[in-house]
């Protein structure tokens, strides 16, 4: 259990790899890898949209940007200062659902680690055991065989 913690740990997937979970493995990766995407997509979206706040509120006629024309129609000063704030907490939030989903795959290995000799064998019976014994002593009994 521990060792598949620890690989999980280093190498996304490798958890469910030891696991024989084959099928989870493009799963890990896939929510990891959407992660980084969004967290470049959104950094990216942030640092135009500030470039651009930046570009409007220097007070330069030179300097334009790409998300305003040359009469500054596009955008206003303030869209451009929400939409690098919106950005940002995208970005903020693509960071957590990247730890998340590392955290996830490493607490799916350990806990199939632990299930993994789990004996879930078709023998779950239920039986009523009959009274026994006279005078004093009477015993009803149930008994659940789990094997």
């Amino acid at each position: 259990v521990k060792r598949t913690t620890k690989w999980a740990a280093v190498l996304p997937g490798a958890g469910q790899v030891i696991n024989k979970k084959y099928w989870k493995v493009p799963l890990v990766h896939a929510s990891l890898g959407f992660s980084f995407y969004m967290i470049k997509h959104n950094t990216d979206l942030m640092d135009e949209f500030k470039q651009a706040w930046i570009y409007e509120t220097d007070d330069d006629p030179l300097t334009v940007s790409e998300l305003t024309d040359s009469n500054g129609v596009l955008y206003t000063e303030s869209d451009l200062e929400n939409g690098t704030y919106v950005y940002r907490r995208y970005r903020d939030l693509s960071y957590l659902s990247l730890v998340g989903f590392y955290l996830l795959q490493i607490i799916d290995a350990n806990v199939d680690a632990h299930l993994r000799f789990f004996d879930s064998s078709e023998d779950l019976s239920l039986s009523l055991l009959p009274p026994r014994g006279y005078g004093d002593l009477w015993q009803v009994g149930l008994k659940l065989n789990l094997r």
